[in-house]
């Protein structure tokens, strides 16, 4: 504290201890031994600053303390920064916002100083010391600047204003008040402000769906663009006389939403053929339209009660459209599949049951749909009791895991009628709760099919098992390339050559045919590509070990787009060679693969044995064996062996059917007649059991052998 702060100080002490009484300038300056003319100046620039009260009395003046805030403490309690310049520029006095705003150093006295040397950013712009100058020298200038500070980007409201310094000094000067007023917020809010409703009115402009705001009465305030082109109208007046229950044919709704006085989302529609013959008649639209319309009250400002509201709204009359159609071809679908469609739940809390099942239920499964909500207990109990428990295991294991529901099993309709059922369905997570989306399919016509196929393999099984050969494919490309599709696994134990890779399998065949019949293999070949006909062939074949045997190549051709396939089978002949040489050359063709059974080149006779293998009933021939039997094959099936030919040597037929059944050892058969007559053939057989208890034969029409060797004997 300096010596005149010192000063100052004793004499507001000594007031304040005389207070309420006032006292005198003698008696102030008597008092603390001060000079009378020094203590006036002081007391005069106390009572300019509001630190004392000065009264008159008589011609004396007598002074007080005051009680009121002075000038210097109200000073440094205004938000506002302030400064006070005296004419030379140098600063006469600030308050701490000021101090605080720049933040200046604590501690740092500017006081005295001149404003410019103290580097504030706000004040680097010429503009603003030429006004102060202005300002100073009693000229024109400018009351209020937006100041930006440089660095910051701070906005400053700052006012300028003239005054008068009472000094220390006890002479009063001229001098400038500048008051800076951070307003950078305010104005970024404002701005914010501005942009917001300058986006609103762009939104309210360019959204594609319609706003209309109307009043209680339905008075139409305002539309936007959208709104108009909605309608089918081109400006505002076209709505101006009409009120908002006119145009949607929905007062009663919308009256009942102004009541609840809360956002609701709603589905309207409007006759715009109507309305354009009594109200819209400026509408280019014509028929039904939907709209999806949102409703929301407007409250205004100093009232609880909303007078005013708005509606948003969307045309989806096309969406409605697609949606009726889509409901329609969802009922032709589902009217059309071999099963229903349903929704089954299972919630978080343990309850599981359907929210939807077709109405078909009853005419395919016998359960009528409702009751709904025990419709899955009810069809759960008409699962077989032998697939029942696997039915309850997989829904429980489907739940607990959220993963796709799969389940085959059969179905018992209440009616007694025995079905099979295939359950498919596919789960969506929702809140509190999984939902499976699924079909229940009737697969019985499957399943029997399954069942008869079954039943083919297995009779195709025992025939390849037993072929005295290997089945495979062939096939020739148009552009001139060949080579197999498939072939039979017993080809290495056959013909001791690896099926795998089946791409080069031909090439690795034909390796081990004999050297002198090597050419003739490759020219059948090339001949039955070219001409897409039958392929038969026959020839000597050194397996890979050495051993020498006799191969028979059948197949016929079918065609496909871009290639002709050969289904065949290639022979192992070497015994039918050995019996040639005592039947001379007799041709015995062994039996295929059950694919090609009714376009073979032989005939394939299958029987099964009844009545302790006393007689035989035939269940399946093929075309060339009813060729042979000069029959119908529909006059064969199901006719007992021995009954139906009795012409048959029985005793040797019989016994060699039944060895074959108990020793399960393939036989051949020497040349019979099924009927003598002159004009039915004789036919060789091979014998063999199949896997499912039938007897199957291969014949052969061996008649010009048989006659050939007659001749040769007489």
């Amino acid at each position: 504290m300096d010596e005149r702060e010192e000063k100052y100080a004793k004499i507001k002490e000594f007031l304040q201890e005389r207070y309420p009484k006032g006292e005198s300038i003698s008696t102030i300056a008597r008092n603390l031994n001060m000079n009378r003319g020094s203590v006036a100046k002081y007391m005069e620039v106390l009572h300019s600053h509001g630190h004392v009260i000065m009264k008159p009395y008589g011609k004396a003046k007598l002074y007080y303390f005051s009680r009121n805030i002075a000038f210097d403490d109200l000073f440094d309690y205004l938000s506002d920064a302030i400064v006070i310049l005296d004419t030379s520029l140098h600063i006469s006095m600030v308050n701490k916002s000021f101090i605080d705003t720049f933040n200046i150093r604590s501690g740092k006295n500017i006081v005295g100083r001149e404003l410019s040397k103290i580097n504030l950013a706000v004040f680097d712009n010429p503009t603003i010391w030429e006004n102060i100058n202005r300002a100073l020298n009693s000229q024109i200038f400018v009351n209020e600047m937006l100041l930006i500070e440089h660095g910051t980007d701070r906005i400053f409201l700052t006012e300028f204003v003239s005054t008068f310094i009472s000094s220390i000094s006890f002479a009063g000067k001229p001098g400038i008040m500048i008051s800076l007023r951070d307003i950078t917020v305010w104005k970024k809010t404002e701005e914010a402000l501005k942009d917001s409703e300058r986006k609103i009115r762009t939104l309210f402009e360019e959204v594609p769906s319609g706003i209309i705001l109307f009043q209680e009465d339905g008075t139409i305030l305002n539309a936007n663009r959208a709104s108009f082109e909605i309608l089918g109208i081109t400006e505002f007046a076209d709505l101006a006389d009409f009120r908002l229950y006119d145009l949607f044919c929905s007062e009663n709704i919308i009256k009942g939403l102004i009541s609840r006085n809360e956002i609701a989302e709603i589905t309207l529609s409007c006759d715009f053929d109507r309305m354009k013959f009594k109200v819209l008649k400026s509408t280019k639209k014509s028929g039904t339209a939907y709209f999806q319309i949102v409703f929301a009250p407007v409250v205004n400002k100093g009232s609880n009660t909303p007078k005013e509201y708005f509606i948003l709204f969307l045309d989806i009359t096309a969406k409605k459209i697609a949606e009726k159609q889509l409901k329609e071809r969802y009922r032709s679908i589902v009217g059309n599949l071999p099963g229903i469609v349903f929704q089954f739940y299972a919630r978080d809390s343990g309850e599981w049951g359907v929210y939807y099942v077709n109405e078909r239920s009853r005419e395919l499964y016998g359960l009528p749909t409702e009751p709904l909500e025990n419709w899955f207990d009810r069809f759960g109990d008409c699962i077989d009791l032998r697939d029942r428990q696997r039915w309850y295991q997989s829904i429980i294991k489907v739940i607990e895991t959220v993963s796709p529901w799969e389940f085959e099993g059969k179905f018992i309709r209440p009616s007694g009628e025995e079905m099979y059922i295939r359950g498919i369905s596919k789960p969506v997570r929702m809140k509190n709760e999984t939902v499976w989306n699924g079909i229940f399919l009737d697969i019985t016509d499957r399943r029997k099919a399954e069942e008869a196929l079954h039943i083919s393999e297995e009779r195709l099984r025992g025939i390849t098992s037993n072929l005295p050969g290997i089945v495979y494919q062939f096939y020739a490309t148009d552009s001139g390339e060949y080579g197999t599709y498939y072939v039979d696994n017993r080809s290495y134990e056959i013909y001791g050559v690896y099926p795998a890779p089946v791409d080069t399998w031909i090439e690795r065949y034909a390796e081990c045919i004999a050297p002198e019949d090597k050419e003739r293999w490759f020219k059948s070949i090339d001949d039955v590509t070219k001409r897409g006909v039958s392929w038969e062939f026959e020839g000597r074949f050194i397996r890979p070990d050495g051993e020498e045997m006799y191969i028979q190549v059948l197949s016929k051709p079918v065609r496909l787009k871009h290639e002709t396939v050969w289904n065949g089978i290639i022979l192992n002949v070497t015994a039918r060679k050995k019996a040639e040489e005592a039947l001379r050359r007799t041709e015995l063709k062994e039996a295929r693969y059950h694919s090609f059974f009714e376009n073979t080149c032989n005939g394939v006779l299958i029987y099964e044995p009844v009545g302790n293998c006393k007689e035989y009933i035939i269940k399946d021939v093929n075309k060339v064996t009813a060729s042979l039997l000069r029959m119908n094959k529909e006059d064969i099936v199901g006719k007992k062996l021995f009954e139906e030919f009795p012409d048959l040597p029985r005793d040797y037929i019989h016994n060699l059917l039944r060895r074959v059944m108990v020793t399960e050892v393939p036989e051949f058969v020497m040349p019979v007649k099924y009927r003598n007559h002159e004009d039915f053939p004789w036919i060789s057989h091979y014998v063999f059991k199949l896997p499912s208890g039938e007897i199957a034969s291969f014949m052969i029409d061996v008649t010009k052998a048989v006659d050939e060797n007659k001749r040769e004997k007489n």
